[in-house]
């Protein structure tokens, strides 16, 4: 049996991790030779999510871990209107995205079951070459596979631009996530040290320049004296979901099947539920001596779309209500979250969701 992986992220590199445990022999499709990645994007991972990674993948990346959430409103920023957080238990483990593809990329290099083949996905010639498999999971979303297969989708267009960078400033006790809903859109705040932070402003309306998102930050910024900005990274944001997940041996996956706002910090951590199931249906499989073919990713995408679709509307939800509560001066939020941020019950299941998702 064996297994083809189309798509040069990360989300491949764990997959490809977590199938050669199995011994199942792995081909990874990369449209160039795979090299070093550098950017400022930050993964939060759940500590559920985190502790699958370190216990499964054997993962030694220490992350920063965050004990709790607060989050504000652009007229609250001297008292968060709600906070999240677990006694004995981080609320998320945030860890910078080229040290996790680094970490996969060396180990799927060394296993004698994974193999890097440089093709180019955007050719017809890809179709023949994917029928010798047994299954090929495709987690690109602009590859000719994609664009023929792959195009019937739940869309939502956000006219919004997530603008990601590090802020350096004075050593400070730095272990709060912070999340600001602003008029132009949410801002977080993702802690990587005690002098270093991760910026996630998710800016609604037209595109503007780096200097004039600076200027807006450092205007909703109470928190941190700064001493340095990184260079700012920039990615349009939309709301999509997958209808149908498989076409004959192939089956969607990662980015391919959900994309979701950035607020909740939800989008990777969707992911790594998806791939904690695939593996448990595939552990299954060898159990029952049952073949790894488009049974498979039949049975991934019965267990996991309807899931996937509540999860991704749920954020969406957060999304437009706190865009419409900044519209009227927060006139919902404050006395709403204030009753709340008192409701134990409420706040222990967002915990949960935020940590398990709805595959509980």
């Amino acid at each position: 049996m064996k297994i083809c992986l189309i798509g040069q992220n990360l989300t491949n590199l764990i997959l490809a991790d977590v199938f050669v445990q199995k011994k199942l022999n792995v081909d990874i499709y990369l449209n160039k030779k795979i090299q070093k990645i550098k950017t400022n994007r930050t993964i939060a991972l759940s500590s559920e999510n985190f502790n699958y990674l370190k216990y499964s993948t054997n993962l030694n990346v220490i992350p920063w871990k965050s004990k709790e959430i607060k989050i504000f409103t652009q007229d609250s920023q001297s008292k968060e209107i709600i906070n999240f957080k677990k006694k004995n238990k981080e609320v998320f483990n945030l860890i910078n995205y080229s040290k996790l593809f680094e970490f996969f990329l060396k180990k799927v290099r060394k296993s004698k079951f994974a193999k890097l083949v440089n093709i180019n996905n955007s050719r017809p010639t890809i179709f023949k070459k994917i029928i010798n498999y047994d299954l090929v999971i495709n987690s690109e979303n602009n590859n000719l596979i994609s664009k023929r297969f792959f195009t019937n989708k739940i869309k939502k267009n956000y006219n919004s631009t997530a603008h990601t960078f590090l802020i350096n400033h004075q050593r400070k006790n730095n272990d709060t996530a912070l999340q600001v809903f602003t008029k132009f859109g949410p801002l977080a705040f993702l802690p990587l040290s005690n002098t270093k932070t991760s910026i996630v402003f998710s800016y609604k309306g037209e595109k503007i320049s780096d200097e004039k998102i600076l200027d807006i930050f450092k205007k909703y910024n109470s928190f941190y004296s700064l001493t340095h900005t990184s260079k700012i990274e920039k990615f349009n944001l939309g709301f999509e979901m997958l209808r149908n997940y498989t076409h004959n041996n192939i089956l969607a996956f990662g980015d391919l099947i959900h994309r979701i706002h950035p607020l909740a910090g939800q989008g990777f951590n969707m992911t790594i539920r998806d791939i904690q199931i695939i593996s448990k249906i595939v552990d299954k499989k060898i159990s029952l001596g049952l073949p790894i073919d488009i049974s498979v990713a039949e049975d991934f995408q019965d267990t996991t779309r309807h899931l996937n679709y509540l999860y991704g509307k749920a954020i969406d939800g957060i999304y437009e209500f706190f865009r419409f509560d900044n519209n009227i001066n927060n006139s919902i939020s404050t006395p709403l979250f204030k009753i709340l941020n008192k409701n134990s019950v409420f706040k222990n299941y967002s915990n949960i969701l935020s940590d398990k998702g709805f595959n509980l």
